[in-house]
């Protein structure tokens, strides 16, 4: 089912409004999409998509009329929100007016909060890497991390997401694999030292919801084009079986 159908008054922010603490504006969108994660996957008349477009568009619909109806209506869900040069992002958060936040303005068109969604396994591919949730091929910037550490998504914004469809094997699977080649990328020096030991992916505090892993990871990232040395990323994998 999709959120309730009755409003309820906004619980951080509205529009033309003032919030004095960012990380509370952005705990409340990562609880808001944690909670409707399972509500979506779980909805009878969800067409059963298997391919990482598909699956992004019915997502970013549902999350859009939740925040509305869950009381966050300071935001908007986009799907393929624009960064930098000709790329997206899979999921962007904007805000349809002005919101100031800690001083900030952030008004039509300003990313809050980017998102990079990723099927878990990567599809086979020759032309994609076995662990693009992490980096692409070589010379190919593919990859969901990859992207926030190179500034080519999310460069002004000091908060990312990335969700995960799980289609198959575990979460424990899928952490030890991703830990294994966030610590290979760092015990390289790949990309000069850009990766680092500390970069890993550690568990969050336990879901409410089901079939749901909740993990934070913090990252080094080029300064320029990015404007700040580091970002938080929240993650979020959903079991699709």
């Amino acid at each position: 089912m999709i959120a309730d159908e009755q409003h309820s008054h906004p619980y951080v922010g509205a529009p033309g409004a003032e919030l004095l603490d960012a990380n509370a504006f952005n705990h409340a969108i990562v609880g808001l999409i944690e909670k409707e994660l399972p509500a979506w996957r779980d909805r009878p008349l969800r067409p059963p998509f298997q391919d990482e477009p598909k699956l992004n568009q019915s997502l970013c619909l549902h999350l859009d009329s939740a925040a509305r109806h869950r009381g966050l209506d300071s935001i908007r869900f986009v799907q393929e929100g624009i960064q930098a040069g000709s790329r997206r992002t899979d999921i962007g958060v904007m805000v349809p007016g002005t919101i100031t936040v800690e001083g900030r303005d952030y008004e039509d068109f300003v990313q809050l909060l980017p998102i990079e969604c990723k099927r878990l396994p990567t599809p086979p591919d020759k032309r994609r890497s076995d662990c693009e949730y992490v980096h692409g091929l070589t010379g190919h910037r593919t990859g969901a991390i990859e992207r926030f550490k190179h500034g080519l998504h999310g460069s002004t914004n000091e908060h990312a997401m990335i969700i995960a469809y799980v289609q198959s094997e575990s979460f424990p699977h899928w952490l030890t694999l991703i830990n294994k080649r966030l610590s290979e990328l760092a015990d390289d020096a790949t990309d000069h030292g850009l990766w680092s030991p500390p970069e890993v992916l550690s568990t969050d505090s336990a879901p409410a919801q089901p079939n749901l892993y909740k993990l934070h990871s913090c990252h080094r990232r080029l300064c320029p084009p990015s404007s700040s040395h580091w970002v938080e990323v929240s993650h979020l994998w959903l079991s699709m079986n």
